[in-house]
């Protein structure tokens, strides 16, 4: 384990002095794009776990608003059936009365001259 804790060291210390005489930089400039790169990482989860945050919230709230427009349709479907029960009887009248209107143009066109 130790053997490749130490070849990981060497490694990363490797890389490191390549990165900086490709790019020209100093340890320290190595250091601050590093850090500057940890912190954009960190940065960037913390964006993820808020937006994971808020995309809860309004799931939670989604299903809420569901539930309560299910209940409102309910509602407006039972005031639909009492408003078709009042209006039955009235219907049926009009209906008796549009066939004996009907019934009376059909006999007065029918009828000879």
């Amino acid at each position: 384990m130790a053997k490749f804790i130490r070849n990981g060291l060497i490694g990363l210390g490797l890389s490191a002095t390549a990165y900086m005489l490709i790019n020209q930089k100093t340890p320290k400039a190595l250091y601050t794009d590093i850090k500057s790169y940890v912190q954009e990482v960190l940065d960037a989860a913390d964006d993820l776990q808020d937006a994971r945050e808020e995309f809860s919230d309004a799931q939670r709230n989604l299903s809420v608003q569901m539930a309560h427009a299910a209940e409102v349709f309910d509602d407006i479907q039972t005031e639909l059936d009492k408003f078709q029960f009042k209006i039955e009887p009235h219907m049926a009248i009009m209906k008796t009365r549009a066939d004996h209107l009907q019934a009376t143009l059909d006999h007065l066109t029918n009828t000879p001259d």
